[in-house]
């Protein structure tokens, strides 16, 4: 079974700047999106919305659930896509239309709204935000056979991840400047209308300007593999590290506004500041964990990059109530590491497809991509659907008009602060064993571009 290059082989060098604007473009819009369904969305729909927590829970959990098959489904239609337009680009613009009206019928909700009717949109938003999701990432997995260019590819991903976010965080104190509500509703319509402005332009610019770098391979692979992928031992332990990383993520986030809310007494403006400096920290040390990683290797810096975010995770169950500028703190001190997990998996994902494709002579990149998406996912879904029937249970009432019992408080706390540090320090144990550094990755690049170059071979 051999490998073949597609018209424009994966580079070795740096990539163009232009091609790293247009890749990680897409991502303004899609971490804008992405932030409200963790942070924002859940809480809106519980409180103004008029759902109950046990039932947002639910609806959450079944919206990720439902999409978590799909994945590894279209990341094998992925793989099989070798049209006139290109592997990638199809599904960027399919998606994108799908995302734009899921945004619609998300954002711009009234009160009122049937458990049945938020399903709708939220299935509608999730499939069209993942399915982009994946084709990004699978596409900049092609961009380069370096193994630390990699990390500057995904660099400028998740850069841009934060730019998104920290764009969104902007949202909702604006609007309260010009804008009395307290529904909220005013904030989560603009929420909506920042997503629906962005999306069309990122896409535009991504179809346009990022060229197709795929390695394809002459027999494509059957749907048997997407079952056979989950017996590669590096798989499951990247499939692993992302699933405790993002269930650590999903739970400090579905918490975040109650926490600093309800258990330690800021004001909503107080406490979206908080998370604006939690991921300005994270946009600043970014560049730091790409050096890091260039100057060691990816699972080094990933793994100081877990254990430093567990530390200061844990060290949020001890910050007094009230004291806004030692919470600031914590918070940038635990922002710090936010970027890294997410630009270094995928970076260290990158290297794994190359080398199982000079193991098994057939790309995968789709697929791969696809099974880390979907173990993400699961980890959020496991996070929204635990934490707030969770909440529910020990009688935490998320109506502001409603006090707490000290009970629920401390329940609330212990719930935001441990669980998620744990499993960040679990994830640095595990990470600290991953075996493909800089020079094995150098022979596997220089396997596939022989590989690429033998004489007869048939081009894409």
């Amino acid at each position: 079974m051999s490998v073949t290059s597609s018209s424009e082989a994966p580079a070795e060098g740096k990539v163009k700047r232009v091609s790293l604007l247009a890749f990680s473009g897409v991502s303004l819009p899609l971490a804008a999106a992405g932030l409200p369904f963790v942070v924002y969305l859940p809480p809106y729909y519980a409180g103004p919305l008029g759902l109950s927590l046990s039932v947002v829970g639910v609806l959450f959990l079944i919206v990720r659930l439902i999409d978590v098959p799909l994945d590894p489904i279209l990341g094998h239609a992925m793989d099989r896509t070798n049209g006139r337009f290109g592997r990638y680009r199809p599904w960027v613009i399919g998606s994108a239309l799908m995302m734009f009206a899921g945004i619609w019928l998300v954002f711009m909700a009234t009160p009122g709204i049937s458990p049945v009717r938020a399903f709708a949109g939220l299935l509608v938003m999730y499939i069209g935000y993942s399915t982009l999701q994946l084709a990004q990432t699978a596409w900049g997995s092609t961009l380069t056979l370096d193994y630390h260019e990699r990390s500057r590819v995904f660099g400028w991903w998740q850069i841009a991840n934060i730019i998104g976010m920290l764009l969104m965080l902007m949202v909702p104190p604006t609007v309260a400047r010009f804008v009395e509500d307290p529904n909220h509703s005013s904030g989560i319509h603009a929420m909506g209308w920042l997503v629906l402005l962005t999306l069309p332009v990122a896409t535009f610019a991504m179809v346009r300007l990022l060229p197709e770098r795929t390695v394809v391979n002459s027999h494509a692979h059957k749907i048997g593999d997407m079952i056979a992928i989950f017996r590669i031992p590096l798989l499951r332990r990247i499939m692993l590290l992302d699933f405790l990383a993002a269930i650590a993520a999903g739970m400090a986030g579905a918490l975040l506004l109650f926490f600093f809310e309800a258990a330690r007494g800021f004001s909503p403006a107080e406490a979206s500041l908080l998370l604006l400096i939690y991921f300005i920290a994270g946009l600043i040390a970014a560049p730091f964990w790409i050096w890091l990683s260039g100057r060691t290797s990816k699972h080094v810096a990933l793994t100081a990059a877990l254990a430093i975010y567990a530390t200061f995770q844990t060290s949020l169950l001890f910050l007094p109530q009230g004291t806004f500028l030692m919470t600031a703190t914590a918070m940038a001190l635990a922002g710090t590491p936010f970027a890294a997990a997410s630009l270094l998996l995928r970076s260290m994902l990158a290297d794994l497809s190359d080398a199982e494709t000079v193991r098994t002579g057939t790309q995968k990149t789709g697929l791969f991509y696809a099974t880390l998406i979907a173990v993400s996912k699961l980890g959020y879904a496991a996070a929204v659907g635990l934490t707030y029937p969770a909440l529910d249970a020990i009688g935490f009432v998320a109506a502001k008009t409603t006090a707490n019992t000290p009970d629920a408080l401390l329940g609330l706390t212990i719930m935001f602060a441990l669980p998620p540090g744990v499993l960040l320090a679990v994830s640095a144990l595990i990470a600290s064993r991953w075996p493909i550094n800089a020079a094995e990755q150098a022979r596997i690049a220089a396997e596939l571009a022989a590989r690429a170059n033998q004489p007869g071979q048939p081009h894409g």
